[in-house]
């Protein structure tokens, strides 16, 4: 028991130390996975090893592992993280329990319901439920599975009998509808993509020209899924013109709010959900934008029973579920038997931030991605290729000399790789209509204006390197 004792303190010690460390030299080292494999070749050993041997590999896992908790961590829509929710995850493990029923997790359904209920009325609903999940992806997998259900009740126990439903989709939507569509049986061969307009959002009135299409072919159009905050620009679908095109028809409106749902707790960010309001259900990922360590994802629904029904089993489910009063077993409208108290993390963080401190924390990164959008808009060489709607930034170098789209493309590969083999910054690319880019997100709270300067700085020295090596 002392040596266990021993072990948590020293533990404990090299965590605090990562998290608050100031001088990193790298936020990424520069190694390769044959490398780290050979570090790591004893994970399965036939008999325990001393704590000391514990130790090392706890420290050889903290200085290989990338430090998203940095200033330099612009890749990911997610990064760093509240020392009151890394707290929460310590009392989530230490406690050990699931959420399936109220017996098992008194505390934690108490406050789930609870966080639940605020984000219901941030919404605007009149009434609601919601259920956390295990990522984005599971949210947008339960939004078509409501919807579904919505559309043809007799699906979950008879199937398809033939009929064919469709999905709607941007075509800047996340990639989960389409893992979802496979999940549900419906086939990616029924989503139906929806043209956007230069910004990326989605367009209404051809959305309703597929919708008459889909109609008018005897098929049955389910579900609309429209994103707040894309992956790539961070932009927003017109969420109350999509609204009107939904309930003309009487189609499930879904909302894959999982990065931009954060955007309703700030005024200067709220008008962007305009018609939010009008959704039948929503994904929302406060492991993003709120900075809460991976996985805290929530899903919300303005129909109660739609949740339940496609959650619940017919069987019987006594060995789980005792007693004539169940209202409280949060298992009922879950996935997930064995779920995870992440709400904790969520709770602990809203008692030390408050709601005024998640508009702020929203407010600073979107004048940082303001600053970073000047700073590009402003240089030579570097060409902003989307519109900033959120906190995603969008560009390019683009060489004045050189107009082959190919050979541009390669040298932007080319200067990302660099980047990220420096060890100082880490930034994601894309393709933007066969344009490759780079694409840094403003995420959390360590980043500062020096950063982003820093930033710059060291992209200009890449391509000067660059440039004498193609000279």
């Amino acid at each position: 028991m002392k040596e266990d004792e021993e072990l948590f303190d020293d533990v404990v010690k090299l965590i605090r130390e990562h998290i608050f460390e100031q001088n990193v030299e790298k936020i990424r080292h520069n190694i390769e996975y044959d490398k780290l494999k050979k570090e790591f070749e004893f994970a399965t050993p036939s008999t325990p090893i001393s704590n000391d041997l514990i130790i090392k590999n706890i420290e050889k896992y903290l200085n290989y592992s990338v430090k998203t908790n940095q200033p330099g961590f612009l890749q990911s829509l997610w990064g760093g993280s509240h020392i009151s929710a890394i707290l929460g995850e310590l009392l989530i493990a230490s406690t050990n329990t699931s959420m399936y029923t109220f017996d098992t997790a008194p505390v934690a359904t108490v406050i789930e319901k609870s966080i639940i209920s605020k984000m219901i009325e941030m919404i605007g609903w009149e009434e609601g439920e919601g259920t956390f999940t295990s990522g984005g992806s599971n949210g947008n997998l339960l939004g078509l599975m409501c919807a579904r259900n919505y559309t043809f009740p007799e699906y979950s126990t008879k199937g398809n009998m033939g009929k064919q439903f469709q999905i709607f989709i941007s075509k800047e939507s996340h990639y989960s509808i389409e893992t979802a569509a496979k999940i549900i049986g419906i086939g990616t061969e029924n989503i139906i993509e929806i043209n956007c307009d230069k910004d990326g959002k989605m367009q209404p009135q051809h959305l309703e020209k597929q919708i008459l299409e889909s109609l008018n072919s005897s098929k049955i159009p389910f579900c609309v899924v429209a994103t707040a905050g894309t992956t790539v620009r961070g932009c927003f679908d017109p969420i109350d013109e999509i609204a009107d095109v939904c309930e003309k028809y009487d189609i499930w409106f879904h909302l894959d709010a999982a990065w931009g749902g954060a955007a309703l707790f700030s005024k200067e960010t709220r008008g962007l959900l305009q018609g939010i309001n009008r959704t039948n259900s929503i994904c929302w990922d406060p492991h993003k934008f709120m900075g809460l360590p991976l996985i805290c994802s929530t899903f919300l629904i303005n129909n109660p029973e739609q949740l339940e029904v496609v959650s619940s089993c017919v069987k019987n489910r006594s060995y789980l579920f005792h007693g004539e009063d169940t209202n409280f077993d949060l298992g009922k409208i879950s996935l997930a038997c064995g779920r995870r108290a992440d709400v904790i993390k969520l709770w602990l963080s809203w008692l030390s931030m408050g709601t005024e401190g998640w508009a702020k924390r929203v407010e600073y990164c979107i004048e940082l991605a303001k600053y970073l959008e000047n700073l590009i808009i402003q240089h030579p060489f570097l060409e902003l290729m989307s519109s900033r709607e959120f906190t995603n930034i969008c560009f390019r170098w683009k060489p004045e000399e050189i107009n082959d789209l190919t050979e541009i493309n390669n040298l932007n590969i080319n200067l990302r790789q660099k980047l990220i083999s420096n060890g100082n910054f880490m930034v994601s690319s894309a393709q933007l209509n066969d344009i490759q880019i780079l694409r840094p997100v403003i995420a959390h709270p360590t980043i500062e204006k020096t950063t982003l300067d820093s930033l710059i700085i060291e992209i200009e020295n890449i391509i000067e390197k660059l440039t004498k090596t193609s000279n």
